[in-house]
């Protein structure tokens, strides 16, 4: 009988062979496992160590569209140099005080309305140029408010809507609005194709104002959540990441006043939303964006009139202008038949040629902030915006501030029968 085989004479089995897709699938989670193990660090490092810029949420207004959710409170940093607190009130407006529609026996009150330079994300709240307006007017005796309406993207059309549905409800002695060279491509939709769902005018074939109404927009749920992590508001939006990435990729710079640009030197002027829009000229559509601005204007100080408020316009000045004058250089615009409108390489002479004489045509007062920025820049040795943003920094706030408090010093000293003999 044969002996039986020992296990060292037993075949051994062929070693298992893992699949190319299983080893796939292992690398692909380790991979996996070691970035989300890394990202949480990153976010936890970021969350708790390193600054990172709080966001002011926004919701849907059916009269304005989207602006910023009252109650939220934070930081706003931007850049290298931007590190500011904001707080939004219960009405959803960045100030140091809720508003009241009451107000004291012998309180004088002044609205300043505008966009994101009005907003002052960029500056703590008692150092924007309302604040310092407010500091500059007061006395134990005659206490004055001002009150400030503001919200990025922001243009004309959207200032009279606030004005008319909201400002006016505060009963102002005075409303200002801050008038910036962006204003006109966020308003007009014969050159910027504007957000349908903000309030938007064009003119009738009679040229009176038509109006479009905003239609509903809610934000992306995933794109809120998002946000939420330090990391991505880090580079996001703190440092520019995502544009910083595109300019390097494609040699575009956009500079601008807030998130809009100014079109500075733009070849030409784009067909905006309104229908028909593209089937006028260059020149046509200009024109009737000024037209669109004047009637917005004169809508505006007449609404005003109705509640017992006066209406003026603040111009923001044109920064290469007064970088040149703190420099000691002579700043010189193009000739005017280059650009008639001021609406791309003349953007500078916007207040001189556009707005100026529109406000002086409607008996608006007018008041240009470059002489006091200019002086500003002079005698603090300093810049009036940020380095790397074009808004007021605390200097431009402060020369701001005090312009804005004298122009209404001298308004609400004017009686009305003053008033009336002046336009005479």
């Amino acid at each position: 009988m044969a002996d039986a085989p020992t296990p060292q004479a037993q075949q051994s089995p062929p070693p298992r062979r893992i699949s190319r897709s299983r080893k796939v699938a292992s690398f692909l989670l380790l991979f996996a496992i070691l970035g989300g193990a890394f990202f949480v660090g990153l976010e936890l490092l970021f969350r708790f160590v390193v600054p990172v810029t709080d966001v002011a949420y926004m919701f849907w207004d059916p009269a304005l569209g989207l602006r910023r959710i009252p109650n939220q409170a934070g930081r706003y940093m931007l850049g290298g140099h931007v590190n500011a607190a904001y707080r939004f009130n219960a009405q959803g407006w960045n100030h140091q005080r809720d508003y009241a529609t009451a107000r004291r026996a012998g309180t004088r009150r002044i609205c300043l309305v505008g966009d994101s330079q009005v907003e002052s994300l960029q500056v703590d709240p008692d150092k924007t140029m309302y604040a310092v307006a407010e500091t500059l007017m007061s006395r134990p005796d005659r206490p004055v408010e001002w009150y400030a309406f503001g919200c990025s993207g922001w243009g004309t059309a959207h200032e009279y809507e606030c004005i008319r549905r909201y400002v006016l409800d505060y009963q102002p002695d005075l409303v200002v609005i801050l008038f910036l060279q962006n204003d006109p491509f966020d308003c007009s939709p014969y050159i910027s194709a504007l957000e349908p769902h903000g309030p938007r005018y064009s003119l009738s074939d009679a040229d009176g104002l038509e109006f479009e109404y905003p239609q509903y927009f809610e934000r992306s749920a995933l794109r809120r959540s998002v946000s939420r992590l330090a990391v991505v508001r880090y580079f996001w939006l703190q440092k520019r990441l995502v544009e910083k990435i595109k300019a390097a990729l494609t040699g575009e710079v956009v500079k601008g006043v807030g998130q809009l640009p100014l079109r500075e030197g733009i070849a030409a002027v784009r067909a905006g939303t309104r229908s028909g829009a593209g089937d006028l000229s260059d020149d046509e559509r200009q024109r009737r964006t000024w037209m669109l601005i004047e009637k917005l204007l004169e809508a505006t100080r007449d609404a005003c009139a109705r509640r017992g408020a006066r209406l003026a316009v603040a111009f923001r000045g044109w920064t290469p202008e007064i970088e040149a004058a703190r420099q000691g250089t002579e700043f010189k615009a193009p000739p005017g038949e280059k650009d008639p409108y001021c609406l791309s390489d003349r953007i500078s002479e916007m207040g001189r040629e556009w707005v100026g004489p529109i406000c002086g045509r409607l008996d608006i007062p007018y008041l240009d902030l470059t002489t006091a920025l200019i002086e500003a820049e002079k005698s603090s040795g300093r810049l009036h915006n940020f380095p790397d943003d074009n808004h007021y920094c605390e200097i431009g706030h402060a020369a701001a501030g005090k312009a804005l408090a004298d122009l209404a010093e001298k308004l609400l000293a004017e009686s009305p029968r003053a008033r009336v003999e002046a336009a005479r």
